[in-house]
């Protein structure tokens, strides 16, 4: 009886060192935020003198991302994502938007608590006008300080990003432009991200 006492418990042993041992490092995440920041680029006026404006750091975030866990200590996130910031009218929009890709590597300072450095890359940088003539910017290379809470009843993630970025306009109505000024795109951000 102790014989198959001790082959049940080596068996149950080996099962569950299998069963972690073939857990994936890759997780993905579902990520929607809002950021508040740079210059503005746009701005209409409405008939009883209201004003809206776009700025090249507000605006939306839409997008996922793939995380891989290294160790117990470090992970580094890949993010893709589409940011947007609009002004709308019953006669037309304007809208500034670009699409970013990002990897940031975090520093797990606990469970919940994850501090991190990244560098992204936004590109298709373009400003939509119906009430002018549309201007492309050139892709521009962005710095990210983050911080992430991971929460402990179920699978989702806030984080609080500063990512400081530049954009220089390229094109205006198919004319192309160099050595203009460029816009502040810096921005600070408030992200969920559902982890599954």
């Amino acid at each position: 009886m102790k014989k198959l006492g001790l082959a049940v418990l080596a068996a149950l042993s080996t099962s569950t060192f299998a069963s972690e041992e073939a857990q994936s490092p890759w997780s993905l995440s579902a990520t929607v935020g809002y950021t508040v920041g740079g210059d503005t680029i746009g701005r209409l006026t409405y008939e009883d003198n209201s004003t809206d404006s776009v700025k090249a750091g507000d605006g939306f975030i839409l997008g996922g991302a793939l995380n891989y866990t290294i160790n117990q200590t470090f992970d580094i996130r890949f993010n893709a994502t589409y940011h947007f910031d609009s002004a709308n009218a019953e006669n037309g929009d304007v809208t500034f938007s670009r699409f970013a890709l990002e990897a940031v590597p975090y520093y797990k300072i606990n469970q919940q608590f994850k501090f991190g450095l990244g560098v992204g890359v936004d590109t298709s940088v373009e400003l939509d006008n119906d009430f002018s003539s549309n201007a492309d910017f050139d892709s521009a290379g962005k710095f990210i300080v983050s911080g992430m809470y991971t929460f402990e009843d179920f699978n989702g993630s806030l984080e609080m990003r500063y990512s400081v970025v530049e954009y220089e306009l390229s094109k205006i109505g198919g004319y192309s432009y160099s050595n203009t000024p460029k816009l502040d795109g810096n921005h600070l951000g408030l992200l969920f991200h559902w982890n599954f």
